[in-house]
């Protein structure tokens, strides 16, 4: 068994490589890689140590990245890189992009929105909010929701709940608090191309986790035309055997490749397992075969 999706304390997981590598160890999984969301830190790290005292298998060279696409943000996984060439896109595109940072312009940009429907809310710098973790999103519907008179001057689905806000309201062009986060993140088109230029192949991740797609094989269908991008994560967490087999099945008939992962957190997703994800997970080594090489990182 595999696992290619698993994060460190690198991004947003709690573990670090070596608490990692004895887990993936615990599971007997043949491969890993870990994918920390815009950081291959964690890979320079395994340089620095003797990976063998640790974890017997191999270890592929990945990170998650996010894009925009659509409106939207979606994340891409791109595996086999080489990770010193690779690094230089990095830090052009995302080392000054940190949740901090990103999440202050957001909730700067609902507030200037906000003024333009006489919408009553304190002062944007007295909001006490931990911008290290907290979402600038959520941290505005919050201030909205705290006064009110502003339930009566906006429309009832947005005051209902947070999901409406987010969906209809933040991610829809049309409507009166779009975020544009064209700026934030490049294309696939982009980053797939920067992926094979690094020797790797680039994965759509967990697309049934995109809730607002409604037709996913459609929606696959067009980003491989807009991007010529590799493959889809075929097996996930949270998916049902029916999703995975009908990705399966669209990968095969397409000739896309196939990858999977738990998406290990740590315990910031309790519940997920390496290699097992929310216990029955089992993705097979084969999937690999069509396109994987070997760069592995050995120790020094």
């Amino acid at each position: 068994m595999i696992d290619l999706h698993i994060h460190t304390n690198n991004s947003d997981g709690t573990e670090n490589v070596i608490e990692v590598l004895k887990r993936a160890e615990e599971q007997n999984l043949s491969y890993i890689s870990i994918t920390d969301h815009e950081s291959i830190n964690g890979h320079y790290e395994l340089r620095e140590i003797n990976i063998k005292d640790y974890y017997s298998g191999k270890i592929i060279p990945g990170v998650e990245l996010k894009n925009y696409y659509k409106d939207r943000v979606i994340d891409i996984l791109a595996y086999n890189i080489d990770i010193d060439k690779f690094n230089e896109y990095l830090d052009k595109n995302y080392k000054d992009k940190t949740h901090r940072a990103l999440e202050e312009k957001n909730l700067r940009h609902f507030y200037k929105q906000a003024k333009g429907y006489d919408l009553t809310l304190d002062p944007i710098d007295t909001i006490e909010w931990d911008k290290d973790k907290d979402w600038g999103s959520v941290v505005f519907y919050n201030e909205l929701k705290k006064h009110p008179e502003n339930e009566a001057k906006v429309p009832a689905d947005l005051w209902e709940c947070f999901a409406n806000f987010k969906k209809d309201y933040v991610y829809n062009r049309n409507n009166m608090f779009f975020l544009d986060k064209k700026d934030d993140y490049p294309s696939p088109a982009q980053t797939v191309c920067e992926v094979h230029k690094a020797g790797g192949v680039a994965f759509l991740a967990h697309v049934h986790e995109y809730k607002w797609v409604d037709n996913k094989i459609e929606y696959i269908k067009q980003l491989v035309k807009d991007s010529n991008i590799d493959g889809i994560e075929c097996y996930y967490s949270n998916f049902t055997e029916e999703q995975t087999e009908e990705l399966l099945k669209y990968c095969k008939e397409n000739n896309l490749y196939t990858s999977g992962g738990t998406d290990f957190h740590g315990t910031k997703r309790p519940g997920v397992e390496i290699g097992i994800g929310k216990g029955n997970l089992k993705i097979p080594e084969e999937i690999i075969n069509d396109w994987y090489k070997e760069r592995i990182v050995e120790p020094v």
